[in-house]
């Protein structure tokens, strides 16, 4: 069984009660990946019971703080439980992050001794590290398949929810999550339908509306046939967050009991 749990479904906005940046676990075969790392995932992840020692990747969507001001403090959280109660038991995680210059910044966050011991040397900027048995790698990412492991397969694509020039890096990507025969679809923050149809179809569609009106969403898989099995709004705009009954009337309107729109803590079965 694949078990999604949702840490947090809120945009870039002020902080709004009972609401967190966007952030998701796939639980599956015991093992957790992270999509996203909006703030207080691990906190949120670690009360629901979910033990982080079981954390294999993360995966970054873009590098915009909404979606990455959780990630130093979940690698904080993961090295200090395996050191606490795993004995610091060897263990590897794998971050995949659209720009790996963000991951410098955070590892300097994370590791200031050896800058403040020596102020007039300049940090060593590295793509892996080990504290308390815990190897963190970080690696930039590209269209295509990131990893298959152990009958979980996530495939990669790009978006345009940010500018972007010819040659140059994608920097935005949403994602196809496959296991057990089930396909997830989960877009990022995307520029429209056109980022992510050819991902589809999809058992289960994760998109966000924080830039986008959710009928228009939902109308708009309806006039491409894309409609997927279950729908589920996250990474909420102020249509959602001002207008949840009016806008969750609306959409049920078209789509019947196939629309969900995510709260914070929940969790999904497929």
């Amino acid at each position: 069984m694949i078990k999604l749990h949702i840490l947090g479904t809120c945009s870039g906005t002020e902080p709004m009660p009972g609401r967190h940046h966007c952030s998701f676990v796939v639980e599956y075969n015991d093992r957790l990946y992270v999509f996203d790392a909006g703030e207080t995932c691990s906190y949120t992840a670690y009360l629901k019971g979910l033990d982080p020692v079981k954390t294999r990747k993360v995966v970054i969507s873009h590098v915009h703080f909404d979606h990455i001001g959780g990630l130093a403090n979940l690698f904080g959280v993961i090295r200090k439980v395996n050191g606490r109660y795993h004995e610091s038991a060897p263990m590897d995680v794998d971050l995949y992050i659209p720009d790996i210059r963000v991951w410098y910044g955070l590892d300097l966050m994370r590791f200031p001794d050896s800058v403040l011991k020596n102020p007039d040397m300049p940090p060593v900027f590295t793509n892996q590290r080990t504290a308390l048995g815990v190897t963190v790698t970080a690696r930039e990412y590209e269209d295509g398949l990131l990893f298959e492991e152990d009958g979980l397969r996530v495939t990669a694509l790009h978006n345009h929810h940010l500018a972007h020039e010819d040659g140059a890096p994608w920097k935005s990507f949403g994602f196809l999550i496959e296991a057990d025969g089930k396909r997830i679809v989960y877009t990022g923050d995307t520029g429209g339908l056109d980022d992510y149809a050819s991902l589809m179809p999809a058992d289960l569609l994760l998109t966000e509306t924080g830039h986008h009106h959710p009928t228009d969403v939902a109308q708009a898989l309806i006039d491409r046939d894309l409609v997927p099995g279950k729908l589920a709004f996250i990474h909420h705009g102020r249509d959602i967050l001002n207008h949840y009954a009016e806008q969750k009337a609306e959409v049920t309107q078209l789509l019947g009991d196939r629309v969900v729109i995510l709260e914070d803590n929940a969790t999904l079965n497929l």
